[in-house]
């Protein structure tokens, strides 16, 4: 059996040894984003790090290269709308099985977050050759919307969930119908949880590669996969430009969803 002071001793251990793999698992997720953005002001025509002095010179690239601007664009087009197909699915799904509680049809819906997604865009470029469907815009969108819905609708589910049902029961018993009672009451409780669900799937679809790159036809791709395809040959200082944009966007967009909505409580 050990003593006191033993036990005392290893119990410090392990939290010496907790901290310190914590904080390396932090700076692994964290270190190569720092290292994007600190290369993005250097003043070389190349990445290199450590930075070669101070420039803004790649944001200004970044600004006028029309390419990269429509691609852009062309993601933001793309996931909003894929965005807003999924989540006029999700809502209505989540809220008919937070009454009947039908495991099998919830398994299903969330069947897609299980398929591999290099799989599953080989068979929908062949169904989409059977049926005829050309590559374009649209068929991107209806493959990210179904590529994101499931996570739209569980993150939904799970704040109906977290919904006391007395007060859905106090407004029937008010003389309220069930589209005041939605409208009044269920909508706004859960209208956090509907806004994170949006934003992760915008993210999740604004970020794809993998889906796009087998889907989209000449002329649609989207700036995941313009990065993708031309840095197989070399990082573009100006992708560093963008990325700083989008990792200050993100980083607000986080630090906003957790101190109004806490959206960590649906991860």
């Amino acid at each position: 059996m050990l003593s006191a002071g033993t036990e005392k001793g290893l119990g410090w251990l392990l939290k010496a040894v907790y901290v310190v793999a914590g904080f390396l698992c932090f700076l692994f997720i964290v270190a190569p984003s720092v290292l994007l953005v600190l290369a993005a002001f250097s003043e070389a025509k190349y990445f290199s790090f450590p930075p070669k002095g101070f420039s803004l010179h790649w944001f200004h690239e970044m600004a006028s290269h029309a390419g990269y601007r429509q691609s852009v664009v062309r993601s933001i087009e793309i996931a909003t709308v894929s965005t807003l197909l999924s989540v006029g699915v999700a809502l209505p799904t989540a809220l008919s099985l937070k009454k009947n509680g039908n495991q099998t049809i919830e398994a299903i819906v969330l069947a897609p977050l299980f398929f591999p997604l290099v799989i599953w865009a080989l068979g929908l470029i062949q169904f989409y050759g059977m049926i005829g469907f050309s590559r374009s815009s649209f068929s991107i969108i209806l493959a990210h919307t179904v590529m994101i819905m499931p996570f739209v609708f569980r993150i939904i589910l799970q704040s109906m969930r977290e919904m006391s049902g007395w007060l859905e029961e106090a407004a029937y018993s008010l003389g309220a119908g069930k589209w005041r009672t939605f409208r009044k009451v269920t909508l706004p409780i859960v209208a956090p949880g509907i806004l994170v669900g949006a934003i992760f799937g915008f993210l999740v679809s604004f970020t794809d590669v993998t889906l796009t790159m087998f889907i989209a036809g000449s002329g649609e791709a989207t700036f995941p996969v313009r990065v993708y395809s031309e840095q197989i040959q070399g990082l573009n200082p100006i992708v560093l430009a963008w990325s700083v944009v989008f990792t200050a966007l993100i980083f607000v967009m986080s630090f906003v969803g957790e101190k109004v909505a806490r959206w960590s409580r649906f991860f």
